[in-house]
């Protein structure tokens, strides 16, 4: 029989013996690099999420390396082009990505099972021409109104529901004299499109109508619809700040933060800095364009992560790539990052109470992603960036008016894209 000494002895030797190789494999602790644009997810990323995962695989390290998102692009493609670049990246939607397919810089996701428990809307933002899927569907936006409580109450207000009590709604703000009513500028012309055209109209071309018309050739950007769409967002010229012109990005948020504009047109990413002075905020969705018109909602297929098809630690990458893929990382995400929306098939809580009415919005409504960043970008000139420049002058000059900016955006299409011939 053995003593209580051999069997404690035996005991210390095999916990000895189990550090010993945890040490090792930490010390042999493979590392990956993560490649991304939103270097204001650092904190998120290094104290939450990465923790999480090394936590159950500590024989993996995971090195968050953020560029500046309007640098990330051209960044990625040099390194990558260079036989360098990180081991994982993350992924733009569209017409981007199918770039990077093309050049191979991904490794195919076809046989990764748990791309499985995504819908084919979900990755098809990052599918090739066949629709293969190439990278993981981790979040998408939404785009709406914030709006503050307070002033809404103080004016007798209530969000409103259609594009006539939306202008009606201004109109009262500006009439008070008080209150800016929309915290809006043109200095950064990507948000005239993302916050404020691709926002509201919608429900003038209707959704997906419009935008799959426009890329299979039966809809053009001068048909009615399209105009009606541009005509209903030059009408918020009169309600948006002396000054609007050279109002940045940031300059807008801070206008609303600090109380003094009623509405703000923005995206749910927004939401930590909208709320971060403890604003009374709350949110409503596009207004639809009649009284008995169907409610229709930006939701945009933000980002998703792929694999370096060049990568030397592909077999890592799958791992970490099979944990983005739970519903525990998902939720957590989403809740670290509030205002970004889980894409997997399995529900997740959103603890933010701003996100969830955000989330709230899509009960009823037909979704659709941004209008011009699915093919109708992919040649010269890009359809997105010519909307960016003509709303840009639209909105600060009158050199272009609704009916002559489509009509020239419709030129540019119509040099390079066969479908509109």
């Amino acid at each position: 029989m053995r003593s209580k000494h051999a069997c404690i002895q035996g005991v210390v030797t095999s916990l000895a013996v189990a550090l010993m190789a945890g040490s090792a494999l930490a010390a042999d602790a493979v590392t990956i690099k993560l490649g991304s644009w939103r270097t204001e997810d650092i904190a998120v990323w290094q104290d939450k999420l990465l923790p999480a995962f090394e936590k159950e695989h500590p024989e993996i390290k995971v090195e968050f390396a953020p560029i500046n998102t309007n640098e990330y692009n051209a960044a990625i493609q040099s390194q990558i082009d260079a036989g360098a670049g990180p081991d994982l990246m993350t992924c733009r939607p569209f017409d981007v990505n199918r770039e990077w397919i093309r050049r191979g810089y991904f490794e195919p996701l076809k046989d990764f099972a748990p791309i499985k428990d995504f819908s084919d809307t979900s990755k098809a933002a990052w599918a090739d021409g066949k629709g293969e899927p190439f990278c993981l569907p981790i979040a998408a936006v939404l785009a709406g109104f914030y709006y503050n409580v307070d002033i809404f109450k103080e004016l007798g207000l209530e969000p409103p529901k259609t594009a006539d009590e939306f202008i009606a709604v201004l109109q009262k703000i500006k009439d008070n004299g008080k209150y800016t009513p929309l915290a809006y500028g043109s200095a950064e012309s990507w948000q005239l499109a993302y916050n404020g055209l691709y926002n509201i109209g919608p429900s003038y071309w209707k959704g997906e109508e419009g935008r799959q018309g426009l890329i299979n050739g039966t809809k053009k950007l001068t048909d009615p619809d399209f105009v009606a769409a541009f005509k209903a967002f030059a009408a918020w010229r009169p309600f948006m700040p002396d000054g609007q012109a050279s109002l940045q990005y940031a300059d807008m948020t801070q206008l609303f933060t600090i109380g003094r504009a009623a509405i703000l047109p923005d995206g749910s990413w927004n939401i930590n800095q909208v709320t971060a002075t403890g604003l009374n905020v709350g949110v409503f969705g596009p207004p639809t364009a009649t009284a008995d018109g169907k409610r229709y909602l930006q939701e945009m297929p933000d980002m998703a992560i792929g694999i370096n098809a060049a990568g030397k630690h592909k077999d890592a990458a799958k791992v970490f790539l099979t944990w983005l893929a739970s519903p525990e990382f998902q939720e957590l995400y989403v809740n670290e990052a509030p205002g970004f929306f889980a894409m997997g098939s399995k529900p997740v809580t959103y603890k933010n109470e701003l996100a969830q009415k955000f989330a709230d919005l899509k009960k009823g409504a037909e979704l659709t992603p941004r209008l011009a960043l699915d093919r109708l970008s992919a040649g010269n000139p890009p359809l997105d960036d010519e909307i960016w420049r003509v709303l840009q002058v639209m909105m600060t000059s009158d050199k272009l008016t609704p009916d002559t900016a489509t009509s020239e955006l419709q030129k540019g299409l119509d040099s390079w894209y066969k479908p509109q011939n």
